[in-house]
């Protein structure tokens, strides 16, 4: 009898298991940017693009910091910063590339690192280049625009989808 219970417990474990790991991406969403000069409509590299609050303050998180990948999209700060994702041309040998959405700028953000991550719908996108290329701008963004890794409708898989979800930035060249 024990024995059969330790089977069934062992049984109960693996499958109870093997449905919770249905995806890599658990609980994780992405804000993916088409960042494109408004004369050229070029891809614009090099730009500093960061995540703020309703009045500009860059969200920040030591857990960003601390659970670094390397990947073209994870920067080395405390602060929820975009990186721009070169899909299979990062560098870094056996760095995990991704492999949708190349040349966007991409900010992946997890449900637990940021409490105050899109609350009331006001966060803003700042766009730096400290080239001095471009103008800098700040602004808002459509909350539907926050892709759920995990779905049915997944940008991993579906081109329309990841063109919906995209936000396409037009910076204009200083004067």
């Amino acid at each position: 009898m024990k024995k059969t219970f330790y089977i069934f417990i062992l049984f109960f474990g693996l499958f109870t298991t093997a449905k919770a790991q249905h995806c890599s991406w658990d609980h994780c969403s992405v804000i993916i940017l088409d960042v494109r000069d408004s004369l050229t409509n070029k891809i614009i590299n090099d730009l500093d693009i960061i995540l703020t609050d309703s009045i500009g303050r860059p969200y920040t998180s030591k857990w960003n910091l601390d659970n670094y990948k390397e990947t073209s999209i994870y920067q080395r700060t405390e602060t929820l910063k975009f990186g721009q994702n070169n899909g299979n041309n990062y560098p870094k040998h056996g760095a995990y590339n991704i492999p949708f959405g190349v040349n966007s700028y991409m900010l992946l953000v997890y449900y637990n690192n940021y409490p105050e991550f899109n609350k009331n719908g006001t966060d803003k996108i700042f766009i730096k280049d400290n080239k001095g290329r471009y103008e800098n701008i700040s602004l808002t963004f459509d909350e539907n625009k926050i892709a759920h890794m995990c779905t049915s409708n997944s940008i991993r898989l579906d081109e329309n989808e990841l063109n919906e979800t995209t936000i396409k930035i037009k910076l204009k060249k200083k004067k």
